[in-house]
């Protein structure tokens, strides 16, 4: 079931508000929706939170306590799902129900089976619940520790869209400049861009890569030429031995290469 055919007395407006919704994975049912999450999106090697906390929380069915098979999904704000996490038993930290529709919006804490180790991710997802990338090199507007959690929601919302790992593209030439990041997460944000638009996505690691290039022959998908800019730059940033494994891939998959030292 779709949050979009989930019963609500939520009014349109305030069903624009929110970006979070708990759902029961078997039935579909939304348990929670809030407008925003915190202690979820953390840093790796921190403690996990007891309590997750949904701020802001709409009534959106009856209130459950608990759930065996819960999913978190990411909603934009025409309330379309853009983003899914499982999260397995969760279980409500609170004693009181819900307040009703139109009243004020209560936090409130569950605790989970699973956070997500990408810190920067929930400020991302709500960048892009206004709209998806449309413009090349937002990524690169932040700094190179975003860009690990970027290339985790483009990756997420890559494969919850229903899109596979492959080349979407048309263009026969794709451009990658060595001079926007220094941080292998970096290099798969614009190479992900440079072969499938903004907010695209052509892998996360080297064996993604390779599994993407393997699919695009599989299917029979037009073949492309890789300019990349300032080879020199991303020789230097991200080192002899990734650089040459990288173009290994696309020599081995017939892509030709160009490397402009600017």
């Amino acid at each position: 079931m779709s949050p979009e055919s989930e019963g609500t007395d939520a009014s349109q407006d305030e069903a624009r508000e929110v970006l979070y919704r708990l759902v029961d994975r078997e039935s579909g049912a939304v348990l929670i929706a809030a407008e925003d999450l915190l202690n979820y999106f953390v840093e790796e090697d921190r403690e996990p939170p007891e309590t997750v906390t949904f701020v802001r929380t709409h009534q959106v069915g009856r209130a459950r306590r608990k759930t065996e098979e819960a999913e978190l999904w990411v909603v934009d704000r025409q309330g379309r799902t853009i983003g899914v996490y499982y999260l397995g038993r969760v279980c409500a930290a609170f004693r009181h129900e819900l307040v009703a529709s139109g009243a004020d919006r209560p936090d409130l804490d569950y605790s989970f089976g699973h956070t997500c180790e990408y810190p920067r991710a929930g400020d991302i997802w709500r960048r892009w619940a206004e709209s998806r990338p449309v413009e090349h090199g937002e990524w690169a507007r932040h700094p190179s520790d975003w860009h690990e959690s970027w290339l985790h929601v483009v990756q997420t919302a890559w494969f919850d869209s229903g899109r596979n790992a492959t080349r979407y593209g048309t263009g026969g030439t794709a451009v990658i400049d060595g001079s926007g990041f220094t941080t292998r997460d970096g290099f798969y944000c614009a190479l992900g861009e440079a072969l499938n638009g903004p907010g695209g996505y052509f892998g996360s690691n080297r064996d993604a890569v390779h599994d993407c290039l393997r699919t695009m022959r599989r299917d029979g998908a037009a073949p492309f030429r890789l300019v990349w800019h300032d080879f020199a730059a991303s020789r230097e940033a991200l080192g002899d031995d990734f650089t040459d494994s990288v173009l290994s891939l696309f020599e081995g998959a017939g892509v030709e290469t160009e490397l402009s030292p600017e």
